[in-house]
């Protein structure tokens, strides 16, 4: 009998229903752990399941059974890999599942963005349209896609499938990865990509890539999409970058901390035309829901069938 604890199940919407693993187990799920809950619920853990809830040495100690980490997302910085390691505890996450739909909203945002809807709206609702003589209000510049340069930061699933998407539209890509940094080859990549859109971890490497400094280098016409995580980008430098019209506009879905306090940058620029902010869910569309739950279930019944996969 395994001891299966899952400290935030309320990370997924009721609706998404999570079938339990094949081999005998005693499931327990709870809609979200505080902190000084977790080590009461984790004690007699052989495996924890988790989305946002962060686990560290100094909590993971006191699982004296554990096994096995299911993150239900793909990024790991909310574990402490170096003591599982440690203590041979195995880890796992979900790959490969979001690619679709995380690319389909990434264009979402640009298009929105490239087409000023945003702003069309609004001039709608203030009637400026309703008030011109002509047929059409061609207050505002409109942009294509074809033929303008992407950048694509990170070449894994996702930044794939975003290149796929693009050919369609006739856009010229390019990659950068931020392994083997090169600090010339970067500078380049700002300079010349029209969109830059970022699909890389989140990490001591990558914790603030995109400041003021970077802003200055893009064009001025440049827009920059941020599905990934709130922290590769410097939140406060964005907004200012926003205000000051350094760079032509935004489209974000994440936070440094999420869900933001009141006082986060980015509610300052959130009534600007050229900025949008979605909440977390460039990955949630109910298809990539199921897609991760099953994954999730999967990885948890290969490792116990001796057949691990997605270990970290």
């Amino acid at each position: 009998m395994k001891n299966i604890v899952f400290l935030d199940r309320d990370t997924f919407p009721k609706r998404i229903s999570i079938p339990k693993p094949k081999f005998k187990n005693s499931w327990k799920d709870y809609s979200f752990t505080k902190k000084n809950e977790i080590i009461r619920r984790i004690k007699k853990a052989h495996i924890i399941i988790t989305n946002k809830t962060q686990l560290e040495r100094s909590t993971l100690k006191y699982a004296i059974n554990l096994e096995l980490i299911a993150i239900t997302a793909t990024g790991t910085n909310i574990i402490d890999l170096d003591y599982c390691k440690d203590k041979k505890i195995n880890v796992c996450n979900l790959r490969d599942y979001a690619s679709i739909s995380v690319a389909e909203h990434v264009f979402a945002l640009i298009l929105s963005l490239s087409k000023q809807i945003k702003g069309l709206e609004k001039d709608i609702k203030t009637n400026i349209w309703q008030n011109r003589k002509v047929f059409a209000l061609l207050n505002r510049k409109i942009s294509d896609l074809h033929d303008k340069n992407i950048g694509i930061i990170g070449k894994g699933s996702i930044g794939k499938q975003v290149k796929q998407i693009a050919s369609s539209f006739n856009m010229n890509v390019q990659f950068f990865s931020v392994r083997n940094f090169n600090k010339v080859q970067f500078k380049k990549f700002l300079s010349e990509s029209d969109i830059i859109t970022i699909h890389c971890p989140l990490d001591k490497n990558t914790l603030n890539l995109i400041t003021t400094k970077e802003f200055k280098i893009m064009k001025k016409s440049s827009i920059l999409i941020n599905t990934a995580r709130g922290g590769i980008i410097n939140e406060i430098d964005l907004a200012n970058a926003i205000r000051k019209k350094i760079i032509g506009g935004a489209g974000i879905d994440v936070a440094s901390i999420e869900p933001p306090k009141k006082s986060h940058p980015y509610y300052k620029i959130i009534n600007k035309e050229n900025f949008l902010w979605t909440p977390h869910t460039a990955w949630a569309s109910d298809r990539t829901l199921n897609l991760a739950i099953k994954q999730l279930i999967s990885n948890i019944d290969s490792y116990y069938k001796n057949k691990p996969k997605n270990l970290v």
